[in-house]
């Protein structure tokens, strides 16, 4: 079996931006599926995935993690920054799901998963479906996603807060908006359900540490990404001081930085994203490394149903898997993009037994929202 071309599809998903999916061909029948959204530069991305399919064409698509290393070390994939690696990490989640189908089995069981996790839970990530930015807008996004099933939800409140041109109190200042929309935030869905927060690097640390202390009555679940990843000092401080449970990691691009979060430790909660941290390939070998090191895994995935599905896999194939990003209420037929439609029940995904992803496009929804 050979590869033989790779076809690319942009999806316009919502006001958030596109999807970019792929279809791995082989001469074989078989097909695999990736996704290479939200790497900030869709052209670049789609240049880099054409690189790609050509570099592969008349491969073993089985010989996943060596033509992961040929990839990684093309100069064009090198060199290419974040939109190198998301283009890396969608070929290779199409290539390991070749794999497995070339195996008959679901990814997760050839990944090494051994069916206890085949029932993942999710919490819902508002920020993407969310438009009316008040606080009675989070109130509602959030009580939407209760009345769905979820039994947690993430808030990514601080709007007003930028990590340039302002420091310290005046941080804090511009983050009373933030933490009014917290607070409504809570009152809205109650103590049962758990609040996560994504402060999308917007804060230095000692901005960070008055924040944390500032959303201790809410009960926060986690602290996500409260200072710019590059600061790993200012992280590892806080997982010390600060008294949250510290997330983050999602950012990175380059494998071998995970090292950096795992060692320390500079987070609680290490959240590796297969589409940017260049594909499953990768992101196998970072869990294995944080749960040596006793952190848990809970993947970055602000993304469409493909991205969903390879995370799911992942977590259901890792020891240390705490629970999985979730896009809620992006778009209305998200679901019926892939076949079968993807099934969110109780706050749960659930894995099936069909070989690899378990996923095909349903070509008629697919060409309705192709750009």
């Amino acid at each position: 079996m050979k590869v033989d071309h790779l076809e690319i599809f942009e999806v316009a998903a919502s006001h958030r931006g596109n999807w970019i999916l792929v279809r791995l061909r082989t001469d074989a029948g078989l097909s695999g599926l990736g996704e290479a959204s939200q790497s900030g530069d869709d052209a670049g991305t789609v240049a880099l995935l054409k690189r790609l399919g050509t570099l592969l064409e008349g491969e073993d698509p089985t010989t996943v993690e060596a033509l992961w290393q040929k990839a990684a070390g093309d100069p064009g994939i090198a060199d290419g920054g974040v939109p190198g690696a998301t283009a890396l990490g969608a070929v290779d989640q199409a290539l390991w799901d070749i794999a497995a189908q070339a195996q008959g089995q679901p990814l997760w069981r050839f990944l090494g998963g051994n069916g206890d996790r085949a029932r993942i839970p999710l919490y819902a990530n508002l920020n993407r479906g969310t438009r009316d930015r008040s606080s009675s807008g989070f109130a509602e996004a959030a009580k939407r996603a209760v009345v769905a099933g979820f039994k947690a939800v993430k808030s990514t409140p601080f709007d007003e807060v930028h990590n340039t041109g302002q420091h310290g109190a005046g941080i804090v200042a511009a983050a009373e908006a933030g933490l009014d929309r917290l607070r409504a935030t809570r009152a809205a869905i109650g103590a049962d359900i758990e609040l996560l927060v994504d402060c999308h690097q917007r804060f230095d640390l000692e901005s960070a540490m008055e924040i944390a202390r500032r959303v201790e009555p809410l009960d926060l679940y986690w602290l996500e990404e409260p200072v710019p990843d590059g600061d790993v000092e200012a992280l590892r401080q806080l997982v010390r001081e600060s008294g949250q449970r510290i997330a983050g990691g999602e950012g990175i691009h380059e494998p071998e930085r995970f090292s950096e979060y795992i060692d320390g430790p500079a987070v609680h909660v290490l959240m590796p994203d297969v589409k940017q941290a260049a594909g499953l390939t990768p992101c196998r070998r970072v869990a294995a490394q944080a749960n040596e090191a006793g952190i848990p895994i809970s993947p970055h995935n602000p993304s469409g149903p493909v991205s969903t599905m390879a995370s799911a896999h992942l977590a259901a194939a890792s020891d240390n898997f705490l629970c999985l990003e979730y896009a809620f209420g992006e778009v209305e037929w998200r679901h019926q993009l892939v076949a079968p439609q993807e099934r969110v029940i109780d706050g749960h995904i659930e894995l099936s037994e069909a070989a690899g992803l378990g996923l095909e496009f349903d070509e008629a929804v697919l060409a309705a929202h192709r750009v």
